[in-house]
């Protein structure tokens, strides 16, 4: 059995699992996936599903057999997905048309400068209360107030 230990930060780490915090895989499990992916097509959904299924596809007769003695943890479920992409994207995936689409976003998405700066806003607010000083409100913390 071939084991690696990887970090939360999803990299291999080089430190025995006693003095690091992370996340073990068998090597092998990863290599059943992409056996999988290679003979179920790479559908992300079905690999998805896969792995949350113990590595077992009970609609497959290839696949259907239990392949784990326990269930894997959710880290290592991420872990293995990572694992499986990583490489990049598989030529049969690929539509060189449709992949450069970009698709409107019609749910509004904040603007990354304002969630910074009701944080800041939002941190500072015990500081300004040693100071005496007042810091007038973003448009956002006007909107909550009224």
């Amino acid at each position: 059995m071939s084991t690696t230990q990887y970090n939360y930060d999803l990299k291999k780490s080089l430190m025995p699992g006693f003095m690091v915090k992370g996340v073990k895989i068998d090597e092998r499990w990863v290599s059943r996936c992409k056996r999988y992916m290679g003979d179920e097509g790479c559908d992300l959904k079905r690999l998805v599903n896969f792995i949350n299924a113990g590595l077992k596809d009970r609609r497959s007769e290839s696949w259907n057999e239990k392949a784990l003695d326990e269930p894997l943890t959710v880290a290592q479920q991420w872990t293995i997905l990572h694992l499986c992409l990583k490489d990049g994207i598989p030529e049969w995936v690929r539509d060189e048309e449709r992949d450069e689409n970009v698709p409107e976003l019609k749910v509004h998405e904040p603007e990354a400068q304002t969630l910074v700066g009701a944080a800041v806003n939002t941190a500072m607010r015990p500081v300004q209360s040693l100071t005496g000083r007042k810091v007038e409100p973003t448009p956002q913390e006007e909107t909550k107030e009224e």
